[in-house]
């Protein structure tokens, strides 16, 4: 029997492959995303805008929550539709605009956004907001370029990436398009394995007074340097603009 992926795009299949390496497992983004699920409790009608391979529509599933994802990708969308999930290949644009107003319960897309356009994105917004219904959420989870480590490893490892979004600004357009208590959460911690440490100024007694002295406030000066430095270069790797349709 032929591979089913046989017939697909090979860049599609390559980009599939591209994501099982450095994204992760199905297993672990479904676990990363498992805290977005109660968001969307009560709701039905839930579009995930870019599903890749369906890790959020198996969460949803899981909680009997009606959901249905697109995505651009061929592999992807075959993948998700070998596990049962609720997928079809369509530009999230023109996919949006086939369907009535008011017709979505929610919308998610989690490591989308950063692969559009400005412009694309600037005309997707208001599609979106007419879709949904009253009260429903949107959440939009992206790599925060703000950290620094983000920037320079998973944002920049992505050949597919087109154009950063910093949460403030993202917040920004959300507010701006109509959507109400819009939040920033932050995910995924930079690993305290490469995190600058602090120095302990208890630590250095069993000198003499003044040396303690000096080596207190060196400490001090270093630990608020390596304080700077976390939040810049090691803060949150990810982060999730969080909306409500007005």
């Amino acid at each position: 029997m032929s591979d089913p992926l046989d017939s697909l795009d090979a860049s599609d299949v390559i980009y599939r492959g591209f994501e099982d390496r450095f994204r992760g497992s199905i297993d672990a983004i479904r676990e990363k995303q498992r805290v977005f699920v109660p968001i969307f409790a009560g709701a039905s009608d839930v579009l995930d805008i870019g599903c890749g391979r369906g890790e959020f529509l198996a969460l949803l599933k899981e909680h009997r929550i009606n959901g249905r994802g697109i995505d651009t990708n061929a592999a992807m969308v075959a993948d998700a539709r070998s596990r049962g999930l609720d997928v079809v290949q369509a530009d999230a644009m023109a996919h949006l605009q086939s369907l009535p107003d008011a017709a979505l319960g929610g919308v998610i897309a989690s490591q989308v956004i950063e692969h559009m356009a400005p412009s694309y994105l600037l005309a997707l917004l208001p599609i979106i907001a007419r879709k949904l219904r009253p009260n429903a959420p949107i959440v939009l989870e992206t790599i925060n370029p703000a950290c620094w480590l983000a920037f320079f490893s998973s944002y920049l490892r992505d050949f597919t990436h087109v154009w950063p979004v910093h949460p403030e600004t993202l917040q920004y357009l959300l507010q701006a398009h109509g959507f109400a208590r819009v939040e920033i959460r932050y995910t995924e911690q930079a690993p305290d394995a490469v995190r600058m440490r602090v120095v302990d100024p208890a630590s250095l007694g069993g000198l003499d007074p003044a040396a303690t002295q000096a080596l207190t406030t060196l400490a001090t000066a270093y630990n608020a340097n390596a304080s700077i430095l976390n939040s810049l270069l090691f803060t949150y790797m990810d982060y999730a603009a969080i909306g409500y349709r007005a």
